[in-house]
């Protein structure tokens, strides 16, 4: 591989995907393998519905990187249909910044990693975008194993995202934000709950028990920053 390749953002899956076609065993298969940037343009552009200018950006790559990747790896999608290859979309973090994974379910994880904004430590920020911190909580298994706090760097657009899926977060908990907010948390793998208030510790024990859900509807058509009263969302 070139050495000298730029790094380019990308999430990694849990772990790499095998597909092969029916009854044939896959060591007589020629094998065609995705690479996690090739992946990860596809997602963005096919998946998240984003222009190539804005997949560009969100790898921090030219535009001219992502027309290859996108191409090359939906070649390799159709020419492994077309002469019943195996496919491989690989796992490999070589030349890859991260930011996170990607879900694919977030709900049936044994272990996930939940932020909430607060200023006392105690109860949630209504303006999540302007908090002192995000309490962070580890759950393994419905139990919660460790709790951290994080200060967020200067609030702009798109930063807080950003930030939070390099802490690897799976949910943010919190009480209103805009619809583009929302769409840059979910296109960073973290689910969005709305409408929490209150103390931290229930709204985290309602979540775990199934009683808050990811809407993924939003209070403020602007930039989601200030805090709306909805009631919790219960099954």
């Amino acid at each position: 591989m070139n050495q000298s390749r730029k790094k380019r953002y990308a999430r990694r899956l849990d772990a790499s995907r095998h597909f092969k076609p029916q009854g044939v065993p896959r060591s007589e298969l020629r094998v065609q393998r995705v690479e996690l940037d090739e992946f990860e343009v596809i997602r963005l552009i096919d998946i998240e519905g984003l222009n190539q200018i804005d997949a560009a950006t969100e790898m921090e790559v030219s535009r001219a990187t992502v027309q290859r990747l996108l191409a090359s790896g939906r070649k390799k999608i159709a020419t492994a249909i077309l002469d019943n290859c195996a496919l491989e979309i690989t796992n490999s973090i070589y030349n890859i910044k991260l930011k996170g994974e990607n879900k694919m379910n977030i709900a049936a994880k044994p272990t996930k990693i939940i932020a909430f904004p607060t200023s006392d430590r105690t109860t949630i920020d209504g303006h999540f975008g302007h908090t002192k911190e995000f309490a962070i909580y580890t759950v393994a298994d419905n139990t919660v194993s460790d709790i951290g706090y994080v200060t967020p760097p200067p609030h702009e657009p798109g930063v807080l995202p950003r930030f939070l899926a390099d802490q690897n977060i799976d949910v943010i908990v919190t009480g209103g934000m805009g619809q583009r907010a929302v769409s840059l948390f979910e296109r960073h793998g973290i689910d969005v709950i709305l409408g929490a208030n209150g103390r931290i510790d229930v709204n985290l024990n309602e979540y775990l028990a199934g009683f808050l859900d990811s809407t993924g509807s939003s209070c403020d058509p602007h930039d989601g920053d200030h805090p709306h009263h909805h009631e919790h969302h219960h099954e």
